[in-house]
């Protein structure tokens, strides 16, 4: 009997956390919520964007080489139409800029690991910037 006693205390110091949270969360979406249009995501968009700035300078100084040249290539295909945006990118677009990448960062014969390094870096970053372009689309 106790420890359902117990268990039951658990479950609603969980249910208390949780509701705090909530209410927490609700309580911004509210804040929030007094602004209309396309410049309340603006501003969640700079505050990811401050976030994602301050992850790519811990990352590893040869990962943050590998990054500025993925951006640049990215930088290149962000237009209306390109292959980044498309419904489902064609791997062997996203295969021939790592390969072009690689050629630049190699310091090795042949590194596998680092070619798929490179592929994800860039799968990801393609992934951002769709989202991006998506979610701008939506408002202008």
């Amino acid at each position: 009997m106790k420890e359902a006693a117990k268990l039951n205390m658990m479950n609603f110091s969980f249910a208390v956390s949780y509701n705090n949270q909530c209410e927490v969360y609700m309580e911004k979406i509210l804040i929030d919520s007094k602004k209309t249009g396309p410049e309340r995501w603006l501003i969640d968009e700079e505050e990811l964007g401050r976030d994602r700035d301050y992850m790519l300078q811990i990352y590893p100084s040869k990962a943050r080489l590998i990054m500025v040249l993925i951006e640049d290539s990215c930088d290149r295909l962000e237009y209306e139409g390109s292959s980044m945006f498309a419904e489902y990118p064609d791997k062997d677009t996203i295969r021939g800029i790592a390969d072009r990448i690689y050629d630049k960062v190699k310091y090795r014969d042949d590194d596998d690991s680092l070619r798929h390094l490179i592929e994800v870096m860039l799968c990801n970053e393609f992934f951002v910037r769709r989202c991006r372009y998506k979610m701008r689309r939506k408002f202008f």
